[in-house]
């Protein structure tokens, strides 16, 4: 189950997201009324969901390989004019190794990279950090 703290300002969101693909629709709603009770333009909202599903699905698949004890932290903290997300997990890393086998597979990275402002992923042996950045508008 989705865990999660809201900070004292209303500001921040933390969910602790257990490495099972069914917990990705109750995490992505339970975001997307966080943004709205915000006052994120949907539009934002939407894009926002977009690839912060990509990088929990991701981490629950590569990172964790679907192992049932792994738990990605999804933190999302608003300020003025831009969300900041991070996706972090504390599984295995793979390195892209570049080969494209004509598949729709391995296209979360372009996708998380279009529709946001910012998205910067660093893996490590220790897990991986995906941080994302979106410059809001109407604010």
């Amino acid at each position: 189950m989705a865990g999660g703290t809201t900070g004292g300002t209303g500001r921040l969101l933390t969910i602790d997201l257990p490495a099972d693909p069914g917990r990705l629709a109750p995490t992505r709603e339970r975001l997307r009324a966080w943004l709205q009770a915000q006052g994120v333009d949907e539009w934002d909202v939407e894009t926002v969901l977009i690839a912060t599903g990509e990088a929990c699905a991701n981490a629950i698949e590569h990172g964790y390989r679907f192992a049932p004890d792994g738990i990605t932290t999804l933190r999302v903290e608003l300020h003025d004019d831009r969300l900041e997300i991070e996706v972090r997990d504390h599984g295995g890393w793979r390195p892209t190794d570049g080969d494209d086998d004509g598949s729709d597979r391995g296209r979360g990275r372009l996708i998380m990279s279009r529709v946001m402002d910012e998205a910067t992923i660093v893996g490590t042996p220790e897990g991986t950090c995906v941080r994302l950045v979106k410059h809001l508008t109407d604010r």
